[in-house]
Parts: structure tokens; C-alpha cells; sequence
């Protein structure tokens, strides 16, 4: 339960006089501090109130409540010295509207304290003087929805012209003194940059984040969601985010659109395939994909009680009902055993990594074909969607059709509308990952260097790098490259 505030009998009748003057108001309006406590006195002896003390700020401007004169008086009614707080204007106990509700709700009502103001006939032990400061509050609610708009409006305004919004500088930067923008931290760059090069290496997010807090273990707390931060983030290729929108910044890029569009479509590619590969001790587990129906395949024993096993189409072993494709799967036949398998796809790896001809080989002997990009016809879509729907409701608004014949019209162009921007904003978001030919070899040799080390996520990680899929059909096998 609250407590209720307790003030003490020999207060009740005691009042604290405070009176404020500018040199330039006493020079030009005559509120002198002679004047002002004459007037106050005299109002007083007429309302019998004792004066506990004459708090007086001389030279003070009001718009701030840093005054001495006004502390003082503070600090009496925090301490329930006084009953009342008397001014002879309004305006002598601030300029500022929020101090001034401020003095009244936190100051005065909230110790049980009333404040008069003797020209304005102000006084909050009435009901007017009560009705008053509620207005005040208004007045006051309204001036901080005004500020935040404006706050909202200057930082639209910063973002358009390319100016960076945070409270942190990110990784890699520190703040130009006396402003937001961002300025290049040498140290911090060099670890930025290092991030990216291990990440495009084929290492993984735990390994590197892992490799980070061994490091630079002061500079930030390392774990995965930081590392993917990182990699995400565009303004490390001079981009700042407005709402969505990247324009162009005034800061310096860390590093190039290429190597940073590489490490987003690597990050977008390992989701697809989430960790169920990584998760499993085979190395072709979530690649493999079964040449006759599409089904994907998995590795299972020949027989019960038999050591070996061997990728099989989910449509032949029916062991998971969600996966099955089809009912007359006939990919039955293929000769390899799980480890010949495996063992035909790293022989073809290890051939990237010491022929560069072989590369050439392959990508002109690959069929893939580039990808379309449908953003404009989904977007022509869209606005066709969007001009039948305006017609809808201006039928509806001159009254020449009711809601209800339209509602399921317009349901059906809004489903569409939804579905088509899904389907544009993947669209722009699949980035060509084309590699060149040192790329390729590179990350082949450092697939050899994590077979070696037995590292399963890193070797899964890397092969990911490499293949999109594979294709088997009883003996024939098709490997799909990410880089064709």
C-alpha cells in the first residue's frame, strides 16, 4: 500500500516567496526584484501566510530550471518545510512549458505542495488550478509528439543523403567526433575483412566466431548471430538501410559488392539446405536427388545384419511418408555403395583443385542455363492487380456496385498482389554466384585439407560451396556445380 505523505503541523501555514528577474526584463518591463517581493508580501499579510523564505534567482534566464534560487525552493517542499510556493507570474517560475509541468506535477502536487501564481489567479488547491495543469499536460504530450516527429523527419532526412543512424558505430568503424558519421577504425577493419576471407574460404560460422573470441577476444562478444551480423550487414560495402532501402553512404566501403554478394548467397544457399546434412556423418546427405522421380535420397543398409550401405531414392525405401515422390519409382538398380558414391564425387573435386582446364571443361560442357529474372513481369503484375483493384473501389465509392459484391474480388487481387511481391523479392534476392577459376580451385583444395582434418561441418560446408545437387539414375550420375 502507498503511504501518504505526512506534513508536518508547522508547515501548514508556511509559504516560500521565489522570485525571478532577467537584467533585461527588469531594464525593460520593470519586474524588479524589489517589486516582485513587495507585491508578494503584501498578498501574504492579506491571505495570512507565513513566510518560511524568499528564494530569489537575479540574472537568471527562465528557460532552464538551472537556477540556484529555484533548487532552494526544491528542495523546501521536497523536505515539507512549506505548504504553498508563491510567484508573482507564471512566467517568473519558467519559460520552459515542460518545466513548468514538470515544477507542478513532480515537484509541488507530488509532495502536497500548492503553487500560486498571484497575476494569473493560478492556484492548484482549487479545481481550476487542478484542470489547468491538466491542460498543461496536453499541451506538453502534444510538444513531445511534435519533437519525435521531427527527430523521425531529420533522421529520414540523414539517411537520404547517405549519412549513417545508430547509436554504435558497427564493426569497423568509430564515429567522426561531434557527429554520427562514420570514419574507418584501421584495427577493427582488418578483423572485418578477415571475417569475410575465412567465411569465403569455406569456413564455417561456428569456426569463425570461434577463431574471433581467440583473437580478439576485447573487441566484441563473438558467437554466431555476430559473425552473420557481420556478413550481412551492407554497410561494410558503403550502403546505409533506410527502412528497407539501401542508398548509397558517405562512409568508406570495407569491402567489394563482389566478395559481399558472394558471402549473402552462400548464407542464402545454407539455409535452403538448413544443418540436416551438417547434422549427418554422410557426406552427400541433402544432395542427392533421385534421377526418375525427384525424390531425395538417403543412406541406408543393403541388408539387415550387412555392414555396407548405399544412397537409396525415398520412394523406393518408403521410410518417410512426407518424402516420398512417387509409387512407381523405378531407381532401383544403381551399383555404388554409399563410400564408392562419395568416393566418385571427391575424386571430381580433387580434379578441380589441380586442373584448371578441367574447370573450363566442365562449366562448357555444363547445360544450366541463367537464370530469368521475372522482376519486371512480376512487377507489371502487380500494377495491373493494383489498377483493378482502384477501379473496384471507385465502382464502390460513386455507389455503382454494393461491398459485398466485391469483397471477394478484392480478397482474390490482394492474395495475388501478396504472392507475386514474395515471389519478386526472391527473385532479387538470388545473387549469381559465378566463381572464377581460382575461386573454384580454392575452395576444391580446401575441401581435400577439411577431409583431411575430420572435421564433418567444415568438409559439408565447403561441398555446399561447390555442388547444388546430384543427380542419380540407376548407374548414370550428374553432378550439378554451383559455379555453371
Amino acid at each position: 500500500m502507498k503511504k501518504e505523505k505526512v506534513i508536518p503541523i508547522d508547515s501548514l501555514d508556511l509559504v516560500d516567496l521565489y522570485i525571478r528577474v532577467s537584467t533585461t526584463e527588469q531594464a525593460l518591463e520593470g519586474y524588479s526584484v524589489a517589486e516582485q517581493e513587495h507585491r508578494l508580501r503584501q498578498y501574504c499579510a492579506a491571505m495570512g501566510h507565513r513566510i518560511h523564505k524568499v528564494h530569489i534567482d537575479a540574472g537568471f534566464s527562465g528557460a532552464s530550471l538551472d537556477r540556484p534560487g529555484i533548487k532552494e525552493t526544491i528542495k523546501d517542499v521536497q523536505k515539507h518545510l512549506v505548504r504553498r510556493v508563491i510567484v508573482w507570474k507564471l512566467d517568473r517560475l519558467s519559460r520552459s512549458q515542460k518545466d513548468t509541468l514538470i515544477m507542478l506535477e513532480d515537484v509541488f502536487l507530488e509532495n502536497g505542495c500548492d503553487f500560486i501564481s498571484m497575476m494569473e489567479s493560478f492556484d492548484t488547491s482549487t479545481s481550476f488550478g487542478r484542470a489547468i495543469v491538466g491542460i498543461l499536460a496536453a499541451f506538453a504530450q502534444l510538444e513531445r509528439e511534435n519533437i519525435k516527429e521531427r527527430t523521425m523527419m531529420g533522421r529520414q532526412a540523414r539517411l537520404a543523403k547517405g549519412h549513417y543512424n545508430g547509436s554504435r558505430p558497427p564493426l569497423g568503424y568509430s564515429f567522426i567526433p561531434g557527429s554520427n558519421d562514420l570514419q574507418v577504425d584501421p584495427y577493427q577493419a582488418a578483423i572485418v575483412r578477415e571475417i569475410f576471407k575465412l567465411f569465403l574460404s569455406g569456413i564455417s560460422i561456428n569456426a569463425i566466431a570461434r577463431k574471433m573470441e581467440e583473437k580478439y577476444p576485447t573487441v566484441r562478444t563473438w558467437n554466431n548471430t555476430m559473425i552473420r551480423r557481420t556478413l550481412k550487414n551492407p554497410v561494410y560495402i558503403g550502403k546505409v538501410n533506410d527502412n528497407g532501402i539501401l542508398r548509397d553512404g558517405i562512409h568508406e566501403p570495407l569491402i567489394s559488392e563482389i566478395d559481399f554478394q558472394m558471402a549473402n548467397a552462400i548464407l542464402v544457399h545454407n539455409s535452403k539446405i538448413k544443418k540436416q546434412s551438417c547434422r549427418s556423418r554422410s557426406l552427400l546427405t541433402g544432395l542427392l536427388y533421385c534421377g526418375d522421380c525427384g525424390a531425395r535420397m538417403h543412406p541406408r543398409r543393403i541388408a539387415r545384419g550387412y555392414p555396407l550401405r548405399r544412397y537409396v531414392c525415398y520412394s523406393v525405401s518408403r521410410t518417410s511418408k512426407s518424402m516420398i515422390k512417387s509409387d512407381h519409382c523405378t531407381n532401383r538398380l544403381h551399383p555404388y555403395t554409399q563410400e564408392e558414391l562419395e568416393q566418385i564425387i571427391i575424386d571430381e573435386i580433387k580434379k578441380l583443385a589441380a586442373d584448371e582446364d578441367y574447370i573450363s571443361e566442365v562449366i562448357r560442357n555444363s547445360s544450366a542455363e541463367a537464370p530469368v529474372d521475372d522482376t519486371e513481369l512480376f512487377q507489371e503484375r502487380i500494377e495491373e492487380l493494383n489498377r483493378q483493384t482502384d477501379k473496384l473501389l471507385n465502382l464502390y465509392q460513386i455507389g455503382a456496385i454494393e461491398l459485398d459484391q466485391i469483397q471477394e474480388r478484392l480478397a482474390a487481387l490482394k492474395q495475388e498482389r501478396e504472392s507475386l511481391t514474395a515471389a519478386m523479392k526472391e527473385s532479387q534476392t538470388k545473387t549469381d554466384i559465378n566463381m572464377d577459376h581460382l575461386k573454384i580451385m580454392s575452395y576444391a583444395s580446401a575441401f581435400q585439407v577439411a577431409l583431411e582434418s575430420g572435421d564433418p561441418e567444415y568438409t559439408n560446408s565447403i561441398i555446399r560451396l561447390l555442388i547444388d545437387k546430384i543427380v542419380v539414375l540407376n548407374e548414370d550420375i550428374e553432378i550439378h556445380w554451383t559455379f555453371c
